[in-house]
C-alpha cells in the first residue's frame, strides 16, 4: 500500500519537538551544573566587636544588615560561678545601632567568652556553676528572643577538653529544647599552637549545630613574621574537620587583617586590611608566595615588616574552598576590610 507523503513542514515540526525533548533530557540528566554554581554561593557569616557599633555609620550597618546572614556580636562573659555578665550593655548598643537583633536575616548570635582562664576552669568542671550559667543563657536569650549563641572558649589547657564536651553538651540539650542554636569557634588542627589541643574536635563535633573554623592567625603575635591566612593550610584544615563535621556545619574564617613586626620582634601590632591599603602608597610591597601582602616599612631608624590578608587572599582562600561544599564563610571582622 502507497504511503501519503508527509509535508516537508510537519518534518520541520517533528524535528524541533525531538531536539527541544533532547535538551530537556540532558538538563534532567545532567544537573551537577545547577549544583556546582550553587556550591560558590555561600552565606555569609560576620563577627563585630559590639564596642565597634556606635563608630559605624548608619549606611555602613544597613549594608552589613544586607549582605550577611550572620551577625556575631562579642560582649557577654561568663564568671566561674555561672553569672553572666555585661547582659545590659550588649542590648543597648544593638538598640543604639539600630539593630533588629529579633530578625531572621541577619540573624544575631551574641557571642559569650570566659571572664578569665581561672574562671572557664571553674565553670567547666563544677556542675553547680555550668547548670546556672545555662540557665543564665537560655533565660537572657529567651527573654530578647536571640535564635542562638555563639561560644568563643579558648586558653584553657588540653586536660579540659573532656569538661568542655560535658559543658557542651549540656548546653546544646538544654538550646534545643528551646529550638536555639550552638555555635562554636574552633581552633585550626593543622600546623597550629597548642591551643588546638583543648578544641578536640571528638568533644566538641556531637555537642554543638555548627563550627566557625578560625582559619587565620598561623602566624601571629607568638610567630615569626608571615602571613595570617594562607590559603593552601586553610584548605588542610578544612579537610582535617571535615573528618568530624559534616560539611553544612562548618563555617570557613577569612581573616580582614594581618601584624606587623619590628626588626627585633619584640613589638607586634595588628594592622587592618583597610590600613593596609593606605599604607601600599608609602612603601614598597608586593604579594608574599603565602598569598597575603607583604610591606617593608622604614621610618628613620625604624624598621618593620607587616604581612596582611586582604581582599584578593581571601578570594583565594574560598577558590581553595569551593570543591569542599562547607556552610559558609566567616569574616573577622567587620571594621578591618577595605571599602
Amino acid at each position: 500500500m502507497k504511503q501519503k507523503q508527509i509535508p516537508s513542514y510537519l518534518n520541520s515540526m517533528k524535528f524541533v519537538s525531538f531536539f527541544v525533548i533532547f535538551l530537556l533530557n540532558l538538563t534532567t540528566l545532567n544537573p551537577q551544573q545547577n549544583k556546582t554554581e550553587s556550591k560558590n554561593d555561600y552565606k555569609k557569616w560576620a563577627y563585630v566587636y559590639s564596642n565597634s557599633l556606635e563608630k559605624f555609620s548608619r549606611n555602613y550597618i544597613k549594608k552589613i544588615q544586607e549582605n550577611y546572614d550572620v551577625l556575631c556580636v562579642t560582649g557577654l562573659m561568663l564568671r566561674g560561678t555561672g553569672v553572666l555578665r555585661f547582659e545590659n550593655e550588649l542590648i543597648n548598643k544593638l538598640q543604639k545601632a539600630e539593630i533588629d537583633y529579633k530578625a531572621s536575616k541577619p540573624l544575631i548570635y551574641p557571642m559569650v567568652t570566659f571572664s578569665s582562664i581561672k574562671d572557664g576552669i571553674n565553670l567547666l568542671t563544677r556542675e553547680n556553676p555550668r547548670a546556672k550559667s545555662i540557665d543564665n543563657l537560655i533565660n537572657f536569650l529567651k527573654r530578647h528572643q536571640f535564635k542562638g549563641l555563639h561560644l568563643d572558649f579558648e586558653g584553657l589547657p588540653a586536660e579540659y577538653s573532656k569538661d568542655l564536651g560535658i559543658y557542651l553538651s549540656e548546653l546544646k540539650k538544654a538550646l534545643s529544647e528551646n529550638e536555639m542554636k550552638l555555635t562554636f569557634a574552633l581552633f585550626p588542627q593543622v600546623e597550629f599552637s597548642d591551643d588546638r589541643l583543648f578544641h578536640k574536635m571528638e568533644n566538641i563535633a556531637p555537642n554543638v549545630d555548627e563550627v566557625v573554623l578560625m582559619a587565620y592567625d598561623y602566624k601571629n603575635t607568638k610567630t615569626d613574621p608571615g602571613c595570617v591566612s594562607p590559603p593552601e593550610w586553610v584548605k588542610k584544615n578544612i579537610q582535617e574537620v571535615l573528618k568530624q563535621f559534616s560539611p553544612d556545619k562548618v563555617w570557613v574564617g577569612l581573616a580582614s587583617y594581618g601584624y606587623e613586626w619590628n626588626a627585633d620582634q619584640k613589638r607586634v601590632s595588628v594592622v587592618s586590611a583597610r590600613e593596609g591599603e593606605v599604607l601600599l602608597s608609602k612603601y614598597p610591597f608586593e604579594k608574599d608566595k603565602s598569598s597575603c601582602v607583604k610591606i617593608t616599612k622604614k621610618e628613620g631608624n625604624s624598621q618593620s615588616v607587616i604581612y596582611y590578608s586582604n581582599r584578593e587572599t581571601r578570594k583565594e582562600v574560598i577558590e581553595k574552598i569551593k570543591n569542599f561544599s562547607v556552610l559558609g564563610t566567616a569574616l573577622w571582622r567587620l571594621g578591618l576590610e577595605e571599602d
